[in-house]
């Protein structure tokens, strides 16, 4: 349960105008590339290519871009000093780190798809099957709810939140998921990927990004709602056990 005048004031809190854009052009990146790459006539069939931009590109951009935003939910007010008059509400913990997921998912999807209407729009314009771009957009909401999730709860709890983030989105997803089986299976990109793949046939290049995780939209599910879960458990930990300054 949520209580949604904390939700409606993070979420306002973060997605300023300016934030926004900005974000939302890192979010649109894969988009804006294969826009300039059909658009151009560099590429023979316009769904392969669309595939692999989104597969290679959507991952490290929308990750950073989620990171920012989400870090930010419960992190910009504790360190304007303003956090502890969320304390002041008569709200449970457990209901406040709800509010503040719920506000950060919420936020994280706005640009993720925003981020995945410019690559429907350029993948529209080089007349690539509208099913290539729907099937995206089940890997951007999947990447969007799964990085919130981690990134929410790290943003109160690490005082340098978006570097250690980027040290995630690097070293762990970029790296580490990619050299582990093991570690594969709790990449959220390559959960994201899963939907994907159990939506649309993707080459064998796009393919490849998924590694040993298996394609399945209701297993993705499943996953991210269990990143969720564990988001909101640490969440609530920290908000009963930390002082609020």
């Amino acid at each position: 349960m949520v209580n949604p005048v904390v939700v409606a004031h993070l979420f306002r809190r973060v997605l300023r105008p300016g934030r926004t854009v900005g974000l939302g052009l890192l979010a649109a990146t894969a988009g804006i590339v294969y826009g300039l790459v059909a658009l151009a006539g560099e590429t023979d069939d316009p769904a392969v290519a669309y595939h692999e931009v989104v597969a290679f590109l959507t991952g490290p951009t929308l990750s950073i871009a989620v990171l920012v935003i989400a870090a930010a939910v419960l992190g910009e007010e504790r360190d304007a000093g303003t956090f502890p008059y969320l304390y002041l509400r008569p709200i449970r913990r457990g209901v406040l780190a709800a509010s503040a997921l719920a506000a950060g998912l919420a936020a994280a999807v706005v640009l993720a798809v925003a981020g995945w209407m410019v690559g429907w729009v350029a993948s529209w314009l080089a007349g690539a099957p509208a099913t290539a771009a729907v099937a995206a957009l089940g890997a951007y909401v999947a990447a969007a709810v799964g990085y919130a999730a981690v990134f929410v709860p790290l943003g109160y709890l690490v005082p340098r939140a978006v570097l250690v983030g980027l040290g995630y989105v690097f070293v762990w997803e970029g790296i580490v998921a990619t050299l582990v089986e093991g570690a594969a299976q709790a990449s959220v990109w390559r959960i994201a990927m899963s939907v994907y793949a159990d939506l649309a046939e993707l080459p064998g290049g796009a393919a490849a990004v998924l590694g040993p995780v298996v394609p399945g939209v209701w297993g993705a599910a499943g996953k991210v709602a269990g990143v969720a879960a564990v988001g909101w458990a640490v969440l609530w930990w920290a908000l009963r056990t930390r002082d609020a300054g």
